[in-house]
């Protein structure tokens, strides 16, 4: 569909390149970032990887409500897949647990939504303490999922929450997402309902169209221009 030469797509369409974007910014950036670390730092990648699936969860909450809680769970298995194929070029039984652990665990990210709901995301954009609060909440419900999960496979659950809250990598991906997100935080539109910016973005159109339109703004007249036009006769030609 075309209006005066520009394209015009469907809010559905926009939606879905706006969240398949995303998916493709977390793959590339996860499958870069395990093999570069995996290469530089090799006995023990636990400690240096980090992933950025909260920051972008969280964006994707913020923009399109809880579809983000999805890229949590994707960047989850895509992990466990990673790490299970790098080590052993195969899956058996036993990497079940570590596949629910990260899947399920991860989808804890969506009780972050109830910050979004309540508080809402001009708020969480608009004040830098409800923006870090923002991205502590996703970090702590995701370590609270993975304990919570891991607790059904008889490991202790205040053990595993040290590990998955506390952990080197763990922390590094908080450090990120918080920096990530003060980043995105001071760019128009992005922390931002994406049905609300398209309206604004609309709005700010239409009202640029009308003040370039000739004779659609307001013309102030003095009192004596006034009086000259209304004498009968008064036209000057």
């Amino acid at each position: 569909m075309r209006k005066n030469g520009s394209r015009i797509i469907s809010f559905g369409r926009y939606r879905a390149t706006d969240l398949l974007m995303f998916v493709i910014i977390l793959t590339v950036f996860d499958v870069v970032s395990y093999f570069a670390f995996t290469k530089w730092f090799a006995s023990d990648i636990s400690n240096f990887f980090f992933s950025i699936a909260i920051p972008i969860s969280l964006l994707v909450m913020v923009r399109w409500n809880w579809y983000g809680m999805f890229y949590a769970v994707f960047d989850g298995v895509l992990y466990c897949t990673m790490v299970i194929l790098g080590s052993k070029g195969a899956f058996s039984g036993a990497e079940l647990q570590y596949f629910l652990t990260y899947g399920i665990g991860n989808a804890f990210v969506g009780l972050a939504y109830l910050m979004v709901r309540f508080a809402g995301g001009k708020r969480i954009a608009g004040k830098w303490y409800f923006t870090l609060l923002y991205v502590l909440c996703g970090w702590l419900a995701v370590a609270v999922g993975r304990s919570i999960v891991s607790a059904f496979f008889g490991v202790n659950f205040f053990a595993a929450l040290s590990g998955f809250a506390f952990g080197p990598s763990e922390l590094l991906s908080l450090a990120m997402g918080a920096v990530i997100f003060f980043v995105l935080r001071r760019l128009d539109g992005m922390v931002e309902r994406q049905r609300d910016y398209l309206i604004r973005l609309d709005k700010e159109r239409r009202d640029r169209l009308k003040a370039d339109n000739f004779g659609e703004q307001l013309v102030e007249i003095d009192e004596e221009a006034l009086k000259t036009l209304n004498k009968k006769g008064g036209d000057m030609f």
